[in-house]
């Protein structure tokens, strides 16, 4: 058996294609590839697919979507004789199980953390990227609609990203630049605007001897980051630049980084976050009315640093902490969040709603991962972040400052910050008053969900009521429908 999520969505038996289905069924049948052996719950399912308009009631179509998925898997094979994959319902969710080795997204991370264990050894850490580039058939889910789809896709754009840059760079150091400039050039016309990989094609060009060509290229890039951003060349590249403008020997370029290390810190005006956002999307195709900033700038703020935090959480489980139980990811991972909530804040300034809404989802999806590998670290770290956020999407609260912020930095023992993030991922804005304590307390009431913990446990209806309930009790407003509650989105 053999599936592929790097390019279209296919599925492989002994050699033979299997009819995947719709494209929504395409997209049940990735978020439980990507989540292997993880449990997916049905409201995490609904959002996945219908992102914030499902349908009145989803679960005769998810039904429908994962029974077809079964009979898809009982078509696969495994050495034993058996299917190769099946899917069960367990308590918390949904669950594919099935060796990730099986599934060309989970051998690509494989060999990129495999790449980390091994300091020092340039061939090997070159072997193992270039093995892990070569899974890359195309677009990631191509063709697949959705937010969700569109937000690990742009995930995985960066994460390929990183590893062309460390192979890239491990050659140059192996002494071999021929290899970077056969193979880099047509790659920056997929990443334009990568700095990083502008420098070592630079570099290389230098060491063979073609120093005109790395200097035209210098210039190529400063143009583009111009055109595009608005902003210069980094300090590495300019370095570099003086470098080749002066004939000295090429530098040796980076010593190899494994992810134990934190990046470094991030500017404060949210620069770098949508240069980085930019590059990991422009390789996607256009959709018709959009230019590439803007489109750089919604698909993919929502996911630009989660390869950080996932990244994080490998090198915890490399260390032998479990996810739950780790020491927690390096502090920069907690500072992007910041950024970007800064950035959501400066787009909001700015009147560009889309470009904001945007931000926060990525700082969301950022703090949820964050707090689910060290709660008692992270989360009241972002709690100031999520409060000031919070009260630009028109929430209020009638307790203590001091008090809402210890309830947002417990995710263990309180459901604020699974509530919180819920009304920031869904986009809402309140034009009545929105009290966030009286809305935890309504959901809680609720019969049926329980307090949630985590945002995959999060009732989006109960939510709604939840919210609705809070501004008839407290300001007896004569509102009925939740959608009277929200300021209109801007087209």
């Amino acid at each position: 058996m053999d599936v592929r999520l790097l390019g279209e969505v296919e599925v492989y038996s002994a050699g033979r294609p299997l009819d995947v289905g719709t494209p929504q069924q395409q997209v049940v049948l990735a978020v439980l590839v990507v989540n292997a052996r993880r449990p997916v719950a049905m409201e995490a399912l609904v959002d996945r697919v219908w992102g914030y308009d499902p349908p009145a009631d989803p679960r005769p179509a998810l039904y429908a979507h994962l029974s077809r998925i079964r009979g898809l898997l009982r078509q696969t094979t495994a050495p034993d004789g058996g299917a190769a994959g099946r899917v069960e319902r367990r308590q918390a969710g949904y669950v594919l199980e099935i060796d990730p080795e099986l599934v060309d997204l989970h051998r690509f991370r494989r060999l990129v953390e495999q790449d980390d264990d091994r300091p020092g050894d340039d061939e090997a850490r070159a072997t193992a990227l270039a093995e892990a580039l070569d899974l890359w058939r195309g677009e990631p889910l191509a063709g697949l609609p959705g937010e969700w789809a569109a937000q690990v896709r742009a995930s995985w754009h960066q994460r390929r990203l990183d590893a062309l840059v460390r192979w890239a760079q491990a050659e140059f150091r192996l002494g071999r630049p021929s290899a970077v400039i056969s193979a880099v050039p047509d790659l920056t016309t997929e990443y334009p605007l990568a700095e990083p990989l502008e420098c070592v094609l630079i570099r290389s060009l230098h060491a063979a001897g073609r120093g005109a060509e790395a200097l035209d290229r210098y210039g190529v890039v400063r143009r583009r980051l111009a055109e595009e951003l608005g902003t210069g060349p980094g300090e590495e590249l300019r370095t570099l630049y003086r470098t080749v403008l002066a004939g000295d020997r090429p530098p040796p370029g980076p010593p190899p980084v494994t992810h134990h290390r934190p990046d470094p810190a991030p500017t404060t005006d949210g620069a770098s976050v949508i240069r980085a956002s930019v590059v990991a999307s422009v390789g996607a195709p256009p959709r018709t009315g959009d230019t590439i900033r803007r489109r750089a700038l919604l698909a993919t703020l929502a996911a630009v640093v989660l390869p950080v935090a996932t990244t994080s959480a490998y090198a915890l489980r490399r260390d032998g902490c479990d996810r739950e139980h780790g020491d927690g990811p390096p502090a920069v991972s907690v500072e992007r969040a910041w950024e970007l909530f800064a950035t959501a804040e400066a787009f909001d300034q700015e009147g560009k709603a889309h470009e904001a809404r945007a931000a926060v989802v990525a700082a969301v999806w950022v703090s949820e991962e964050l707090i689910e590998l060290a709660p008692d670290r992270t989360a009241p770290a972002l709690a100031p972040a999520v409060l000031r956020t919070l009260g630009r999407a028109g929430v209020d609260f009638g307790i203590s400052r001091s008090a809402l912020l210890g309830r947002l930095g417990d995710p263990v023992r309180t459901p604020y910050p699974a509530i919180s993030q819920a009304i920031l991922l869904r986009g809402w804005r309140f034009t009545a008053p929105v009290f966030l304590d009286a809305v935890v307390r309504n959901y809680e009431r609720t019969p049926g969900p329980t307090s949630p913990r985590n945002l995959a446990d999060v009732h989006t209806d109960t939510l709604k009521a939840a919210v609705l309930e809070s501004t008839r009790t407290r300001h007896g407003t004569r509102i009925t429908e939740f959608d009277q509650l929200l300021a209109p989105r801007t087209p």
